[in-house]
């Protein structure tokens, strides 16, 4: 039975770095970029959806984090 449960763990563990493999990959080619300095783009250049768009995404951050922290199954 121990082995069956090895095996289970070493292929949810290849499944997850396949689907979030691409993600890491994609952050650490836009960190290289954000020390090149070529990835930020001012804000009075950004277009009004633009902005709209950063913002909405930081606020959907923040209120998953939340929801996270007080109704999930990890609350301590």
């Amino acid at each position: 039975m121990r082995v069956e449960m090895d095996y289970e763990a070493i292929i949810f563990g290849l499944a997850m770095l396949l689907f979030f493999g691409t993600d890491l990959v994609m952050m650490v080619l836009s960190l290289k970029n954000l020390k090149d300095g070529k990835a930020m783009a001012s804000w009075s250049s950004m277009g009004v959806v633009r902005k709209g768009l950063v913002v909405g995404m930081i606020v959907v951050m923040v209120v998953f984090v939340y929801w996270l922290a007080t109704d999930s199954i990890l609350t301590p």
